[in-house]
């Protein structure tokens, strides 16, 4: 495919600085996954992609999704596609999942059940309204082994982590006590140990907490990518209008998505048919 393309001069010094294969990967268009262990350039390929894609297929820096998991790794990326293309050449919708999907729940926050400005809490102040809400209830009603020490850090930490595990895989609190109850009884038919009563528990603490989360007009980090994934799923129009934004869609660390974040990636990316990922299978949790 390189062979019979022109390459222009400022793209030349980018795929010179790439193996053949990852030379061929940054020209590829379509679905692309970069598979290579750690320091193998994983990274530099998928800005020559970006690079590519800007500098001789003609695309908009404004239509291009560049996605990582750390604000770091998002101002390297951003700094190596401006080296490459020039300054103010960086796509504008580049970042964390956190950061882009934010972007767009503030875009339409009402998908959330949220108003326009809404907060947004971090960790720590998840914690502490899980705390709150567990020390509000009865001893007699909090499972075992918490009953008796409602404040214990390790378990209010226990709780509002199974909280954002349910995000993760898109469960709404409407949804948590039918999928809750499937997942206890499969470890049940697995003969797998589950804490039925901790994870019951949860279920009514998570309808607690995002009722408050609501009530101050306020999202967590799981919110700003549950939101808009789930709504992409149920929503065709809401999914194509942000589909076409995107000529094409860039993950790093792909090996790293969970389901919501692959679920994104896999719509955002619908309309363009481009999506191109690079990660290391070696250390994939999915």
């Amino acid at each position: 495919m390189s062979a019979s393309l022109s390459i222009p001069p400022r793209l030349a010094p980018v795929l010179d600085d790439l193996t053949p294969a990852q030379r061929a990967a940054a020209l590829a268009l379509g679905r692309v996954l970069v598979l290579a262990g750690a320091g193998t350039g994983k990274t530099k390929t998928l800005t020559a992609g970006v690079a590519t894609r800007i500098e001789l297929y003609g695309m908009e820096p404004s239509r291009i999704l560049c996605v990582t998991f750390t604000n770091k790794a998002a101002r390297e990326m951003r700094e190596r596609i401006t080296r490459a293309c020039g300054e103010g050449m960086a796509p504008s919708w580049l970042g964390t999942f956190h950061a882009l999907c934010a972007r767009q729940l503030r875009a339409e926050p009402d998908i959330a059940h949220l108003r326009p400005g809404f907060d947004i809490r971090d960790a720590d102040d998840v914690l502490a309204i899980v705390r709150r809400l567990i020390k509000s209830v009865p001893v007699e009603q909090l499972p075992r082994p918490m009953e008796g020490e409602p404040g214990d850090a390790r378990q209010i930490t226990k709780m509002a982590e199974r909280i954002s595990r349910l995000k993760e895989e898109l469960v709404t609190p409407e949804m948590a006590g039918h999928h809750v109850e499937a997942m206890i009884a499969r470890a049940h038919a697995q003969k797998r140990f589950v804490d039925d009563a901790g994870w019951r528990f949860v279920v009514g603490l998570y309808a607690r907490y995002q009722s408050l989360l609501r009530e101050q007009n306020a999202a967590d980090f799981g919110d700003l990518l549950m939101w808009p994934t789930l709504t992409m799923l149920q929503n065709e129009i809401y999914r194509y209008r942000w589909s076409r934004r995107f000529t094409a869609v860039m993950a790093d660390e792909f090996q790293d998505v969970n389901r919501a974040q692959f679920l994104w990636l896999k719509m955002i990316s619908e309309v363009s048919g481009e999506l191109f990922a690079v990660g290391d299978d070696s250390q994939s949790i999915l």
